[in-house]
């Protein structure tokens, strides 16, 4: 019989139609978005004016006396007040006055100043505008005092000044956008939420029931999570690594997520050490129910379910960074939550998670830019149709037909490419961090899995041998059940976490792995296609067998993973023993102090030591928001004096582990070394008859052997 054509009519063609329409609407729209925010908001670039963070150079005393004596000389000879004077190592501040009118001036060496209104050959300078109308005679003085730049360099200074700033001084754009997607991403996230509450509500209370028992699985393992999270030491993830200071921006180098969540917790909490570890612990925890829900949504059973959500409360990378001030955390749980609402689309022709998941994603690659080709992953596992059917529930929707997945998908990944480009040309090519080789991306390619097990037999075993050969069980049970698109996608997403970033995970062990975020998510979803395996073999779908199974996984993780835990690297001890110093509450009460230390970090154009802590670039800064962390200054002694007598000053004076280097470890950085063994000496001379106020030898814990024996480290203090 033939059809009539109102027979053959497809009402969830037309409803995929206008999805698709509306989609690329939203997608233009987000375009549009971006471009607007590149195009019309320059000057959100610019910094608010101030000093930098650090900086590697101070102004003589010479030099002082010489702008006290140009000063002077612009009072007296203009109508202008000069209020004050204060020097402080590299800062300058000096407030003119005329009549009712105050204008402060900030005078800083070359790069140590942000926004300056004029750069000399060493010397840079920030005054008001008004100030030239107003008091002449001090910018002149203030103009001729600084100088200017040779001219044969002038045009490659200023565009050094536009493109290559400080470490400190990040522009504010790319920190605006990250607002604006937190906000975006809140309201859909809430949009999202309602709409599934409404859908949870018309099931028959046996699916309710069964909705439930899920969501009670994955709020019991966030518990376990985070209360597992809580029991590890705070700590740092690499030899550097701050929290957004107690003022300002501090260091946007990498991204600017983080520093715009930091921001929001700042404005209605006291920011503190505490609260910044406890927010990195709750988002890393946040990864097991969104790592659980991922495995629901492709299909897996519920013993399935929780072999995922088990190996992630219990594997030591992600348990490890959420105690530590990583942004790899908070960049992890966004793309797997990015991952688990795309997961979605398939069955929603709606907008609302196609623009959610697309915003998590901008805000992943604004958290850490070197996640963004991960990201690039998360629509193969709904182009190939990766979700197993055997479990969902009978009044689940059906997939979409593989064309409009593709479609999806294609919108993505322009979504992602768009991305890729503003992250590039805001936050890449602005912090000057070198790219990958061609050798690194070969090697990494061929490494790819073979590292996978030397990582989980090598001690301390930062990947468990328990995940591992679960996640490589559920890949062969997939294979032999016809189920191939599952392992073809979790090797793509291997491959398209390790190559691009030309990095393995061996050399560095846990600071390597920070890089990898969705690692562990990929081999939970393979593991917990083990778990449906073992559901249908050997377990059943009794609620008590899978219970005992969630147990025994639980405690074989827990005898394979403790090592890892209580593995220690030579800068999380030496950070937790400047933290338990600087906790000391006679310390806790100083004001208008310094403490002196030796920085791993050099200007010497050679290979990075990795191996020491750079106290001013940690959480260090929140425990004593009042002390001033200084590195010294090569080739100067220490001469932050506050009064008019060497003894008015208060200083602290810590002897790290960068100066206890041996030689003939580091040949790869022998400026870097004579650098730090100069400055060692300086401190050592500034420390001398000073009691100490704490002595530790550290474990000898390095990724490149530095020292023959664990570093001596010391806090001195009058």
């Amino acid at each position: 019989m033939r059809l009539q054509p109102s027979a053959r009519r497809d009402p969830r063609g037309r409803l995929w139609r206008h999805a698709t329409a509306r989609l690329r609407l939203g997608a233009a729209l987000l375009l549009a978005l971006v471009l607007v925010l590149t195009a019309l908001a320059p000057r959100l670039t610019l910094a608010a004016p101030g000093f930098t963070e650090s900086c590697e150079r101070a102004l003589p005393k010479e030099e002082i006396d010489a702008l006290i004596s140009t000063m002077a000389d612009a009072q007296e000879s203009g109508a202008c007040t000069l209020g004050h004077l204060d020097t402080a190592f590299f800062q300058t501040r000096m407030q003119w006055t005329r009549d009712a009118d105050s204008f402060e001036v900030l005078l800083a060496p070359e790069g140590c100043l942000r926004e300056p209104s004029h750069t000399g050959e060493r010397l840079a300078y920030h005054a008001p505008a008004q100030l030239e109308a107003r008091c002449p005679e001090v910018h002149a003085a203030l103009r001729t005092f600084v100088g200017e730049p040779h001219e044969e360099i002038v045009t490659l200074v200023r565009a050094e000044h536009l493109d290559m700033r400080s470490d400190h001084d990040r522009p504010t754009r790319a920190l605006s956008l990250a607002g604006l997607a937190w906000f975006a991403a809140m309201i859909l996230a809430g949009v999202m939420a309602r709409r599934s509450w409404r859908e949870a509500r018309a099931l028959e209370p046996a699916q309710r029931r069964a909705l439930a028992e899920d969501g009670v699985a994955m709020a019991a393992l966030f518990a376990l999570a985070l209360g597992l999270r809580a029991l590890v030491p705070s700590s740092l993830g690499n030899w550097y690594g701050p929290f957004l200071p107690s003022v300002g921006l501090g260091e946007l180098r990498f991204g600017t997520s983080a520093a715009a969540l930091q921001l929001g917790l700042r404005a209605l909490l006291p920011w503190t050490e505490d609260l910044a570890f406890a927010m990195n612990r709750t988002i890393g925890a946040l990864a097991v129910p969104l790592v659980m829900l991922v495995a629901r949504r492709l299909g897996a059973s519920r013993t399935g379910v929780l072999v995922a959500g088990v190996l992630m409360t219990f594997a030591p990378i992600p348990l490890r960074l959420s105690a530590s001030s990583a942004e790899h955390v908070l960049a992890g749980s966004l793309a797997v939550a990015a991952w688990a609402v795309w997961l979605r689309t398939p069955r929603d022709p709606s907008l609302a998670p196609r623009l959610l998941a697309i915003t998590l994603v901008l805000l992943a690659a604004l958290t850490r830019v070197d996640c963004w080709p991960q990201l690039a992953a998360i629509p193969l596992w709904t182009a190939l149709r990766t979700a197993d059917c055997e479990h969902e529930q009978s009044s689940a929707p059906s997939w979409a037909p593989p064309r409009r997945r593709l479609v999806d998908a294609l919108v993505f990944g322009l979504c992602w490419a768009v991305i890729g480009a503003y992250a590039y040309f805001e936050i890449v090519a602005r912090s000057q961090h070198p790219g990958p080789s061609l050798d690194s991306v070969l090697q990494a390619g061929e490494r790819m899995l073979p590292q996978l097990w030397q990582m989980a037999v090598t001690p301390p075993g930062w990947l468990s041998v328990v995940c591992l050969s679960l996640a490589g069980l559920g890949a062969l049970a997939s294979l032999l059940g016809q189920r191939w698109r599952l392992p073809a996608a979790a090797l793509a997403s291997l491959a398209l976490i390790f190559v691009p970033l030309g990095r393995t995970l061996v050399h560095d062990g846990l600071t390597g792995a920070r890089y990898f975020v969705l690692l562990l998510p990929v081999l939970a979803v393979l593991a917990s296609a083990a778990g449906d395996h073992f559901e249908r073999r050997i377990l059943g779908r009794q609620r008590w067998s899978r219970a005992a199974a969630a147990i025994a996984l639980a405690g074989a993780e827990l005898l394979v993973v403790r090592p890892a835990w209580r593995y220690e690297y030579t800068f999380q001890a030496e950070y937790r023993f400047l933290a338990e110093r600087l906790h000391d509450p006679e310390i806790q009460a100083l004001d208008d102090c310094t403490l002196w230390f030796v920085r791993p970090r050099q200007p010497a154009n050679e290979r990075d030591l990795d191996c020491c802590l750079a106290p001013d670039r940690t959480p260090l800064t929140l425990i004593a928001p009042k002390l001033r962390f200084r590195p010294v200054v090569h080739g100067r002694e220490l001469d932050d004096v506050r009064g008019d007598e060497p003894g008015d000053s208060c200083q602290l004076h810590y002897i790290g582990s960068p100066c206890s280097l041996d030689p003939a470890l580091t040949p790869d950085a022998p400026k870097t070394l004579a650098r730090i063994q100069a400055q060692c000496e300086a401190l050592r001379r500034g420390a001398a008859g000073q009691p100490s106020r704490g002595r530790q030898q550290l474990p000898n814990a390095s990724f490149d052997p530095r020292w023959r024996e664990g570093p001596v480290v010391e806090l001195l203090r009058p």
